[in-house]
This record gives structure tokens, C-alpha cells and sequence, in this order.
């Protein structure tokens, strides 16, 4: 079969050339995802998967029918929706967000290339294109609790199309955005200690964060936690008024020894110790949430969180997928990611699917421009890919040649 999947990608490269073009010259906004969405479902349909689907996430999937439904393989990648905080015409850029043109690509091509070389599989490929903004996995979630629904227990694997520079990653840091709410009214003398009015009595609170991100955890395999203040919001501008009101937004990054809870209280009790002896203040913590409308018209509120996850090295689905890659001549290792968040924190790290990432490029390459894409590379990942898909779920064909197949 392996022959066979190498002289298939050669026929595939015209094809794959002018759709690569096509995607990495989209100017992907907030105003035409659904029509970038269009695009990737033609070509589903074209490359021969079946039963495509578009929900009412936005999510975008496709299927190669196997021998039967159990033991289904899972290939997710992602797109990127721009914040709110970008107007509707606004490219999707910035420090933030992660190229993931290549990883649409190669997963399409990756199904389309089995389906055209008639790859015998024993149980269902689906391919899956989720729609996330920078700290919500809103789309996954509704993927697997509508789409998948009573069939979690049938996948067999996940494989996320994110950059792992042809290794084969495990897991990575958790990411949340919470808030930290001081509310009601500092009296005079804690304002005049400190030599501030009420636009700078958050200050105190900022000043304490910074000092403790010097001193946060740190993983031998993921790296380190972080804290950045990500912005501050003013309600009430009176020192003396009953009510004032401020809050102070945190991006923070974990480790999985660093639950949700014991983040939210540790900055509870710094906000506290900062005013304490206010009998009128209170200090309160949450995880942040963003509400989402679809261009289905569903409506959501999702906490903008990424749990942390890490898959076991020894777990057969990982040890499978890591032979076949060497084999077929891959310099793989097995390793981490070390700034990105990925739709791994729910499969693996809630869902309990094993999961595993496999894609091109380095999650250092942030620059999602037309030029960054190396076509080289993405047929590499879309042969490694194939390796994976059929070691893991393909049917044997010892003795098969390529007329009888």
C-alpha cells in the first residue's frame, strides 16, 4: 500500500498546487468565513468524501466509509476566527494566531489521496475543519456533543493537523482568561496612603501579578506557566461614590499540576490581601466568557478556556502511529507544544480519546501570509498522514498488487 499511496501523490500534486493558492490567498475576516467555509466543503465533496456536513457551529466534516463504524479515526484541524476586538473586514493576524492554512490542506488531501488509491480501511475516516477564536474550543464541543453524540466510545483516535515540524506531539499547556472584580467603596485614607485615586487603585493589584508571573511553575516536558495582563476596565470614576467598580483581565497559561480552581483562588486571595481592611470592597474571580453567534444563527456563551493535556507515550495508538512514520523514513520523536492551545484539551484532556498531533511547519511560524506555505512540506504531511490513517485503521493487504486492489 505504500507504493501504491506514493505514485497516487504524485498524481495529486496539479490539483493540490492550485488549491493551495486558492486557500492562502483567502483573505480570511470575520465578514466571509462562511464563504471560505464553501470552499473547503467543495473540495470535500470533489477529493470524494461522503456525507459532508456543515452544522450550525460552522463546523466542516467529511467522511471515507471503512468496513464498519467502530474504531473510527478522527482528523481535525482549525480555522481561525478573528476576535471582536477586529472589525469585520479585518485580515486575521497578529502574535496570536497560528498559520492552519496547511493543515486544512493536508488533512483534505490526506482522505482524498486514500480514497483514490482505494485504500481498504477497516473502519470510518472523518475529517473535521472547526471554526475556534484565540481562547474558546466553542465548535469542538459541539462537534463531538451533536455529530458525535453516543459514538465517542467508537473513535478509536484523533490526529490534529496543527505544526509539530513532523514530530509527533503529546499535549501542551493549559490557556485561560479570567477576571479579577474589585467592587465597592475605598475610603479616603487607602487611596491617599498610596497616593492614588480611584483610575489607579487597580495599579497595587497589576504591580502583584507581575511579581508573581516571575515565580510561576514549571513542567519538564511542557515548559513554563505564564501571566500577562491582557486589560483593565473602569466602572465608576468617583472615589467617594458608593459603588466603584474595576476589573483587571488575565491570560494566563498552566501547567496541568495548576487546576482552574486553585489559579482562581491564588488571585482571589493576592486581590485580598491587597485590600484588605476595606469593609466595603469585595473581590471576586471568574473565568472569563465570550458569547458567539454563528452564521447558523446559534447563539453561545463558551468560558474561554484550553484545559492542558498530555497523552501516555506508551499508549498503542501513539506507538503505531510513530512506527509507520519511521518507517516511511520520517526523523520523528515524540514531543510537545510549547505555545500553542489545540483542540487536544477537549478529545484528550476531557473526552479521553487518545489524541496526537502530526502536521509541517514550526508553531513559531505565527505568519499565516500566502508566502509562508511550503508545498513541499504539505505533501510530506499529507504522505505521513496517509502513513498514519493506514496503519492504524487500514485493512491488511499482504499478497494484494495494484490490479487486484
Amino acid at each position: 500500500m505504500n507504493r501504491i499511496i506514493k505514485e497516487k501523490l504524485g498524481g495529486i500534486r496539479e490539483d493540490l498546487a492550485k488549491f493551495s493558492r486558492q486557500i492562502s490567498d483567502f483573505n480570511l475576516t470575520r465578514e466571509n468565513i462562511a464563504r471560505f467555509s464553501d470552499i473547503i466543503m467543495l473540495k470535500m465533496r470533489e477529493l470524494g468524501l461522503e456525507k459532508t456536513v456543515k452544522d450550525k457551529t460552522g463546523n466542516l466534516i467529511g467522511l471515507i466509509r471503512g468496513k464498519r463504524s467502530k474504531d473510527a479515526l478522527v482528523i481535525i484541524s482549525h480555522m481561525d476566527i478573528p476576535g471582536k476586538e477586529q472589525t469585520a473586514n479585518t485580515p486575521i493576524t497578529g502574535s496570536n494566531i497560528i498559520k492552519f492554512k496547511t493543515g486544512i490542506i493536508s488533512s483534505l488531501y490526506c482522505a482524498g489521496l486514500l480514497k483514490r488509491a482505494l485504500t481498504p480501511l477497516e473502519s470510518d475516516l472523518i475529517v473535521c475543519c472547526v471554526p475556534r477564536t484565540e481562547t474558546s474550543d466553542y465548535s469542538v464541543r459541539y462537534l463531538f456533543e451533536s455529530f458525535f453524540k453516543n459514538k465517542i466510545k467508537n473513535i478509536k483516535g484523533v490526529v490534529l493537523c496543527e505544526p509539530t515540524n513532523f514530530d509527533l506531539n503529546l499535549g501542551h499547556k493549559g490557556r485561560m482568561e479570567y477576571e479579577i472584580v474589585v467592587k465597592g467603596k475605598l475610603d479616603s485614607a487607602f487611596l491617599g496612603n498610596k497616593g492614588i485615586n480611584m483610575l489607579g487603585a487597580m495599579f497595587p493589584l497589576v504591580h502583584e501579578l507581575e511579581n508573581v508571573s516571575k515565580t510561576l511553575p514549571s513542567d519538564y516536558a511542557l515548559g513554563s506557566s505564564s501571566l500577562r495582563i491582557k486589560d483593565m476596565r473602569y466602572a465608576g470614576y468617583e472615589p467617594f461614590q458608593n459603588v466603584n467598580e474595576f476589573s483587571v483581565i488575565v491570560d494566563r497559561v498552566f501547567i496541568p499540576e495548576e487546576t482552574e480552581q486553585y489559579i482562581l483562588n491564588k488571585a482571589k486571595t493576592i486581590a485580598k490581601n491587597i485590600y484588605k481592611g476595606q469593609e466595603n470592597v469585595s473581590v471576586s474571580t471568574c473565568l472569563a466568557k465570550e458569547k458567539i453567534k454563528t452564521d447558523a444563527g446559534l447563539e453561545i456563551v463558551s468560558e474561554k478556556e484550553f484545559k492542558p493535556w498530555l497523552m501516555d507515550a506508551n499508549n498503542l495508538f501513539v506507538a503505531d502511529s510513530l512506527e509507520v512514520l519511521k518507517e516511511c523514513g520520517f526523523a520523528v520523536n515524540c514531543s510537545y507544544w510549547k505555545n500553542i492551545v489545540t483542540e487536544g484539551s477537549y478529545t484528550c484532556g476531557e473526552l479521553r480519546i487518545p489524541t496526537i498531533g502530526f502536521g509541517a511547519g514550526k508553531e513559531e511560524d505565527i505568519n499565516p501570509k500566502a508566502e509562508s506555505m511550503n508545498a513541499e512540506e504539505i505533501v510530506k504531511a499529507i504522505y505521513g498522514l496517509s502513513a498514519i490513517v493506514e496503519r492504524n485503521i487500514g485493512m491488511p493487504a499482504f499478497g494484494w498488487s495494484a490490479d487486484e486492489i
